[in-house]
């Protein structure tokens, strides 16, 4: 709940983010309750409890990264766009993002939302005690590459999002270097900017329109990745939605 997107979101009072973990914690731990052990200690569940944590924390983190590629999309853009002079603060995580940034962010979450991303993650949290009985979990390499491979998933996403808006500023600024050969009259600095800006907005909203698979297919994938480094099968994955 602190570290998974929308769950995790500064948007949404601490209080409230407590009380979603204890009723969660209410609904799960009957279905699990005969997993623990009859001869449990203190110290056995104090460490059991902080591995318990790590699984959640983790899940979690992995696919707040990977929605953070969508800031590195908007984040790209807008410096091409001359927007990095303007930034604004991100709801959702309460840090300042450039205006493309904010934007691209809020249509991957509303993605994740619809298309169940939310319910996906919490299936794969449950679905975690079925390979990993209660207070069993181990560290492995598995945690780190998982967290790397979201990384570089998020950075491709990221990349490809941002590339359409890229490529148009990047050849609408050929067109005024001719202009500017052609007609010296001509106040390129104040022209180019307004042009780079519009160029820019309007490739921006067009790409999200047609990048819509893509980013469908990108969040898919990146939960997919989540089960297979819990040893979950990733093809049940939508029959859980």
């Amino acid at each position: 709940m602190m570290t998974a997107p929308v769950f995790g979101s500064a948007v949404i009072p601490v209080r409230v983010r407590a009380a979603m973990v204890m009723m969660i914690t209410a609904v799960v731990f009957p279905m699990v309750q005969t997993q623990v052990p009859a001869d449990i200690s203190l110290g056995v569940a104090f460490v059991g409890g902080i591995a318990e944590m790590m699984v959640g924390a983790t899940i979690g983190l992995a696919l707040s990264i990977f929605v953070m590629g969508a800031e590195v999309a908007g984040k790209t853009a807008g410096q091409q766009a001359g927007l990095a002079m303007s930034e604004v603060v991100d709801p959702t995580t309460d840090e300042q993002v450039s205006t493309l940034g904010a934007l691209y962010t809020i249509v991957v979450t509303l993605t994740f939302l619809l298309i169940g991303g939310h319910r996906a993650t919490i299936a794969a949290l449950l679905d975690t005690y079925e390979v990993m009985p209660m207070l069993s979990f181990q560290f492995t390499d598995s945690i780190i590459l998982l967290l790397v491979e979201m990384l570089a998933a998020a950075f491709i996403m990221g990349v490809r999002l941002g590339a359409p808006v890229v490529v148009a500023v990047f050849l609408s600024g050929i067109v005024l270097g001719f202009l500017s050969r052609t007609m010296p009259q001509l106040n390129i600095l104040t022209v180019g900017f307004t042009l780079r800006l519009l160029v820019a907005l309007g490739i921006a909203g067009v790409s999200l329109m047609a990048t819509g698979d893509l980013i469908v297919a990108s969040i898919w994938d990146a939960l997919g990745m989540v089960r297979e480094s819990f040893g979950l099968d990733p093809n049940l994955l939508r029959l859980t939605m």
